[in-house]
């Protein structure tokens, strides 16, 4: 008899900005592997099945780098290089939530 193998889902993580994003991340790491997820963390691979961006929203130069990262997936996801599932994590994300949803339909990610 012929067992089933089930692939771990595969996340990899960008964290952008300051210590506490990487806090975060380590904390988020640690529930994902519970989750039976196999965790990469800024892969350079295109192999992840699912994308977090933890991002930042109070240090500027951090700010605009996790706008210019999600702006480069969105771009990867319009011209079908992404296929993976795209979500954003961190402070920018909370902070900016209405407009981000303005201005990054659901539908590109």
């Amino acid at each position: 008899m012929k067992t089933r193998s089930h692939k771990q889902p595969r996340v990899n993580v960008i964290t952008l900005g300051c210590s506490k994003n990487l806090a975060d991340y380590e904390v988020m790491i640690g529930q994902l592997k519970a989750g039976k997820f196999d965790v990469g963390h800024e892969s350079d691979k295109n192999d992840a099945d699912i994308l977090i961006i933890n991002t930042c929203g109070f240090v500027e130069n951090a700010k605009q780098e996790s706008i210019d990262t999600i702006y480069h997936f969105k771009q990867e996801k319009t011209d079908g290089n992404l296929e993976k599932l795209t979500y954003f994590a961190g402070c920018l994300s909370h902070r900016y939530k209405d407009e981000l949803k303005k201005e990054i339909p659901k539908r590109c990610y």
